[in-house]
């Protein structure tokens, strides 16, 4: 018989906020899945921009948000620079889906977009965000 040591447990376990601010789950019902929705939303005149995002939107009456992604090589070259972008837009749809009104987003970076720091990404994706909200609720 083995004694197995006992598992720590770390202080972020401890001390973590519940699961649905917490998990990071990017579910089908809350993406665009197909190359049709992507096309609905591109081809609305809708737009926010920021200095190094663009958010393509296009207000629906369903009631819940979803989110798209299409960060280029041709706008952001590395891959984890790419992935960064992404997993930003990520996250801050995923803080701000309950305040959104119903709309389908799809996230484009700029040029640029891979040479901010973090917070900065984290500060332009939530200002494109709340701009995209007010637009959408004004009409």
């Amino acid at each position: 018989m083995t004694d197995a040591p006992p598992v720590a447990r770390s202080a972020r376990a401890e001390n973590a906020e519940p699961a649905a601010v917490t998990g990071g789950r990017f579910p089908r019902a809350v993406r665009l899945l197909s190359g049709r929705d992507y096309q609905r939303v591109m081809r609305g005149r809708d737009r926010v921009h920021t200095a190094n995002l663009m958010l393509a939107l296009r207000c629906n009456a369903e009631g819940s948000s979803r989110l798209g992604l299409a960060v280029s090589r041709k706008r952001v070259r590395l891959a984890h620079e790419r992935n960064r972008v992404k997993r930003v837009a990520r996250e801050q749809f995923r803080l701000s889906r309950a305040d959104l009104p119903g709309m389908d987003i799809v996230v484009l970076a700029k040029p640029g977009a891979d040479a901010l720091s973090l917070p900065d990404l984290h500060r332009q994706m939530r200002q494109a965000l709340d701009k995209a909200s007010r637009k959408c609720a004004a009409s």
